[in-house]
C-alpha cells in the first residue's frame, strides 16, 4: 500500500486523521483527505502532514488504504463516483454504522479486501478502542495494515462481523455515556457544596483511574469494586442507592438501543 485516504471529515473522520498525524512513526504511510465540506478539509490539512483532495474522482484507484467516514445514508452517493473503479489491489476500510462487508464490496462494486471498523472518539488522543472484522478476500497482510492504522490511535481487536452492530452500541458510542457519568458525578459534588472546577477534576480522574486500574490489574471490575466497600461505608450506601436507581440496567439498556440503531441503518440506508 502506497497511502492512506480518509473520505468523510466529521467527528469521527476527523479524530482518526488527527491521531494518525500525532503517531506517525506507528504510521508511515501518507495521509490524503476528502469532504464535501472543503472549510473541514483545510482544518484538519492545517494540523499536520495531510493532503487535501478537490475531489473524489482525484483518489488514487490502485494500492490505496480508503477508509469511508461517512454516515451510511452516504455511501451510494460516493459510489456514484467510485463503484466499478477500486482496483482489487486497495485495501477498502469502513467505520459505516451498521454497514456489512458484503453490502461495501456490493455498492461500490468491489471485489477486493474490506474490513469493517468501529473506533470511538478517543481516536484523536491515541486512546480508541476499536473492533474489526475482514472479508473472505482480506489476507494476513491486508489485516495487519488495517491493525497498524488502529493501534497507532488505541487499541484494537478482531472479532466477527455478526457482533459489529453490538460493538457500535458499547465502545462506538461508549464514550457519551462516559460523558454523562462523569458530568453527574462532578454535579453530585457541585451539589455537596465543592466547587465547580473541582468536582470536574476529581470526577475525571476517578473515572480515568478507575479505567486504568482495571486495564492494568486485569481483574474483573466486580472484584475491584469489592475491594473499595467496606461494612456499612459511604461506597456501600452508595452503591444501594445505585442499584435501587437502576444503574446497571439503564447502561445494559444503553447499550442495546444503539446496537438495534446501528442494526436499523444498516436495514435503511
Amino acid at each position: 500500500m502506497e497511502k492512506i485516504t480518509v473520505i468523510g471529515l466529521g467527528n469521527m473522520g476527523a479524530a482518526l486523521v488527527r491521531g494518525l498525524l500525532k503517531s506517525s512513526a506507528k504510521n508511515p504511510l501518507p495521509i490524503e483527505v476528502y469532504d464535501v465540506d472543503k472549510h473541514r478539509i483545510d482544518q484538519v490539512v492545517g494540523e499536520g502532514p495531510a493532503r487535501g483532495l478537490a475531489s473524489l474522482q482525484d483518489i488514487q484507484k490502485h494500492r490505496n488504504v480508503l477508509i469511508f467516514c461517512v454516515k451510511p445514508q452516504d455511501l451510494p452517493t460516493i459510489a456514484k463516483t467510485l463503484a466499478g473503479k477500486l482496483e482489487p489491489d486497495n485495501l477498502i476500510i469502513s467505520i459505516l454504522a451498521g454497514k456489512k462487508t458484503s453490502t461495501i464490496a456490493e455498492e461500490l462494486r468491489y471485489e477486493g479486501p474490506i474490513v469493517r471498523a468501529m473506533p470511538n472518539i478517543a481516536a484523536v488522543i491515541g486512546e480508541a478502542a476499536t473492533a474489526m472484522c475482514a472479508n473472505e478476500k482480506a489476507e494476513d497482510v491486508h489485516k495487519s495494515r488495517a491493525e497498524q492504522i488502529f493501534k497507532a490511535v488505541g487499541e484494537a481487536y478482531w472479532t466477527k462481523e455478526i457482533l459489529m452492530d453490538s460493538v457500535t452500541g458499547l465502545s462506538g458510542s461508549g464514550p457519551a455515556y462516559i460523558y454523562m457519568v462523569i458530568e453527574a458525578l462532578a454535579d453530585g459534588g457541585l451539589k455537596m457544596g465543592m466547587p465547580k472546577d473541582l468536582a470536574l477534576k476529581l470526577a475525571t480522574q476517578t473515572v480515568l483511574g478507575s479505567a486504568a486500574m482495571v486495564k492494568a490489574m486485569g481483574l474483573h471490575p466486580a472484584i475491584l469494586k469489592d475491594q473499595v466497600t467496606t461494612p456499612a461505608g459511604t461506597t456501600i450506601s452508595a452503591l444501594h442507592e445505585l442499584e435501587e436507581r437502576g444503574l446497571r440496567s439503564m447502561f445494559v439498556s444503553a447499550v442495546e438501543k444503539a446496537t438495534l440503531r446501528s442494526q436499523e441503518l444498516g436495514r435503511n440506508s
